[in-house]
């Protein structure tokens, strides 16, 4: 497995974090690295795999990925994502107490699955995030340190207040952000499209040019890849059976399960738990 290590990323040892932009990141093969890392997506969306558990993310998402976390992004569609990589064991010039302040940020991402960025919340992230990235100095005195930690401050504050802020949204705005919560939470369960047309408010066809546009795929094939990497996950953290995996991941039974699994993976459920096993023992 691939590790990512500080000297390839952080401008001086002087840098406790450093910050960069990815625009349409590809897909990641799984990997770990010697830091911690703040990721905040900016726009498209893609699957998030940490430590074998999937989380689909897309637009005002955000997630901290630990120096002990192992994670990768498959199926992506033009994703977007503001990186910030921290070094825990090095001290900011002027901030303290950062520690606490992402303990915050991981209550707030624990407290709720839905959690995610206003757009006008967003737009503030990325102007602080500009700024920090525009400070291209290779002499790095303490009024850059102190505007750079300044901008960092200004972001955690909002990823920490995310939840207490509010946005007006029009009718169609509304319709599209219950469209994403209930792609989020229940792509393993028969969804009735029509029913969800009318719950969200957005006629039929356009929730599914929508849901094409966010995902890259259409509303069926998004829930079937979905319920895939699902049972790839229950595959690799669970000992229960494959017709069992089917059952809990929408699955009229284990074949069924079997014959999209090998679709997509070109493997079966099985030798996947065999494949898993040996990279846990090589570990």
């Amino acid at each position: 497995m691939r590790i990512l290590r500080d000297s390839d990323f952080f401008h001086s040892d002087q840098h406790a974090f450093c910050l960069f932009t990815m625009n349409n990141q590809l897909m990641e093969g799984v990997h770990g690295h010697e830091f911690d890392e703040l990721v905040i997506v900016r726009d498209g969306s893609g699957f998030h795999i940490v430590n074998d558990i999937v989380h689909f993310i897309c637009k005002g998402d955000f997630f901290i990925v630990t120096k002990n976390d192992t994670h990768s992004y498959v199926s992506t569609n033009h994703l977007s994502v503001i990186n910030i990589l921290i070094r825990r064991n090095h001290n900011f010039h002027f901030l303290q107490h950062i520690d606490t302040l992402l303990q915050c940020v991981k209550t707030q991402l624990q407290s709720r699955n839905d959690r995610t960025l206003t757009s006008r919340a967003l737009a503030n992230i990325e102007a602080w995030s500009d700024q920090i990235v525009s400070r291209n100095e290779n002499d790095y005195d303490a009024l850059y340190f102190s505007q750079c930690e300044a901008a960092f401050l200004n972001v955690i504050n909002t990823l920490c207040q995310c939840g207490r802020q509010t946005e007006v949204l029009n009718a169609e705005e509304r319709g599209q952000a219950s469209l994403i919560r209930t792609l989020k939470s229940n792509s393993l369960r028969q969804l009735d499209w029509g029913a969800l047309s009318d719950e969200s408010g957005v006629a039929r066809r356009t929730m599914f040019r929508f849901i094409k546009r966010i995902t890259g795929y259409t509303p069926v094939r998004f829930q079937m890849l979905f319920r895939v990497l699902k049972a790839q996950e229950l595959l690799r953290t669970t000992d229960k059976t494959v017709s069992e995996i089917a059952a809990r991941c929408g699955f009229m039974n284990g074949i069924r399960l079997t014959e999209s699994y090998r679709r997509y993976f070109n493997y079966s459920p099985t030798h996947e738990r065999e494949l898993h096993s040996r990279v846990l023992t090589r570990i």
